[in-house]
């Protein structure tokens, strides 16, 4: 009976171990991700700026529109000194007129009123008092404190903002260009229930749509004035529409207003472009990652060495940045602890306490640390163990991504000469 009783106890203990549940937990982290054409040791500062192809032409404007303001002041002043003399050459006029007019008689006056249909009687013509005439004002292109959005937006990570021996960022603007905004209907069917009965109408819904764009370039030059990089991104020379959330009832377009607002917007999303092909091409990022890791979820403690390695992965990931030394330790930690778990690696025994599933998640939080460390040895040990296994669709295609993940490493690896 005693020997049945620890049989069983055996028997629920293996079952118990192969019923345990992979979890995955969702990681957002960052990482140095290494440039494609690095810069030259000597080199540890930059400078940012950023000018506006269009403020000559603003300026121009500015300039016409003052000079139009002084002409229109003048004329007001000179036509206001000069209004006092012709409302007494006036007086004077109509008094001379009517002297005129006073000196003919009765009869006369009544001849030219009556039969020649003619009133010859004098009218004061007073001219009329002097006003300025309005200028109006020029449509020109924004203007920005370049200094601020440049200090703002172009940041080289990796490098210091000074201004000794630094490579030059250059971002010029070239206005943003937009097609006047609109309002423009479109017809939903909308299906509404009461009392059992389903009924479909035509709704007319209203939105306001124009497309637009705004193109920059960008030119990196090194200390010597020498051209590094030029581009300007096509993603940002093609037109694009804006349409406004649909609604039932019509209003009117403040085109101004839709506009500015837009503008600002989209100066700061494509600096922001701007700026990561920079840091892509020279710095050294901090690129956002969205990955997970994974673990075992259980009760007792059979699996305590993958949660501690699955705690240090976590903690090392999210300080690789900030604490890469302290990261470095704790993910080599993590590492440790999962190859040593892969020593008892059994994929042909369900009831192994690392069966198959718990092997694969092993590899997969294997190469996530491998990626985080740049360690390319490491992960092609990983990819031959994996494609020995059968593993499922979805992990074919997160081995896949894992592979294309470690090809652009490896590539700039060997760009980077480490």
């Amino acid at each position: 009976m005693l020997k049945f009783g620890l049989l069983l106890l055996v028997a629920l203990t293996v079952n118990a171990v192969a019923a345990q549940n992979v979890k995955s937990e969702d990681i957002d982290y960052r990482y140095i991700k290494l440039p494609l054409s690095p810069l030259p040791a000597t080199i540890v500062n930059y400078q940012s700026s950023i000018f506006a192809a269009y403020e000559m032409e603003n300026q121009r404007k500015r300039d016409q529109y003052e000079q139009d303001l002084a002409a229109a002041e003048a004329t007001f002043q000179r036509e206001t000194q000069e209004y006092p003399a012709k409302v007494k050459a006036a007086e004077d006029k109509f008094t001379a007129d009517m002297a005129e007019y006073n000196k003919k008689s009765m009869a006369e006056k009544i001849v030219d009123k009556q039969i020649l249909n003619e009133n010859n009687k004098p009218v004061k013509q007073i001219p009329s008092q002097p006003y300025k005439r309005s200028v109006q004002k020029p449509e020109m292109k924004t203007s920005y404190d370049y200094p601020a959005l440049a200090s703002t937006y172009l940041m080289l990570d990796g490098y210091a903002n000074s201004s000794e021996n630094p490579v030059k960022i250059e971002v010029t603007l070239n206005g943003f260009e937009y097609t006047s905004p609109r309002q423009l209907t479109e017809i939903k069917k909308i299906v509404s229930s009461a009392n059992g009965v389903s009924t479909t109408k035509d709704v007319t819904y209203y939105y306001t749509e124009f497309t637009y764009r705004h193109t920059m370039s960008v030119k990196v030059t090194g200390p010597d004035g020498k051209e590094i990089y030029y581009v300007v991104p096509q993603e940002l020379s093609n037109y694009k529409t804006f349409k406004s959330p649909s609604t039932t009832t019509s209003n009117s377009v403040n085109a101004e207003q839709i506009v500015k607002s837009f503008e600002e917007k989209i100066l700061q999303e494509n600096l922001t472009i701007i700026n990561n092909l920079v840091n892509d091409k020279i710095g050294y990022k901090r690129e956002p990652r969205k990955t997970s890791l994974s673990y075992i979820k259980t009760k007792d403690d059979i699996y305590s060495d993958l949660m501690t390695a699955y705690n240090d992965a976590t903690s090392g990931l999210k300080t690789l940045v900030d604490d890469t030394e302290t990261a470095k330790g704790k993910l080599e930690k993590a590492t440790q602890f999962w190859n040593t778990a892969l020593t008892e690696s059994d994929v042909n025994d369900k009831k192994a306490r690392i069966d198959k599933e718990v092997t694969i998640m092993i590899y997969f939080n294997l190469l996530e640390t491998a990626f985080a460390m740049k360690d390319i040895a490491a992960s092609e040990k990983i990819f031959t163990a994996l494609n020995g296994l059968s593993i499922s669709n979805s992990e074919k295609r997160q081995k896949e991504a894992y592979e294309t993940l470690f090809i652009e490493l490896k590539k700039r690896i060997q760009l980077n000469k480490i």
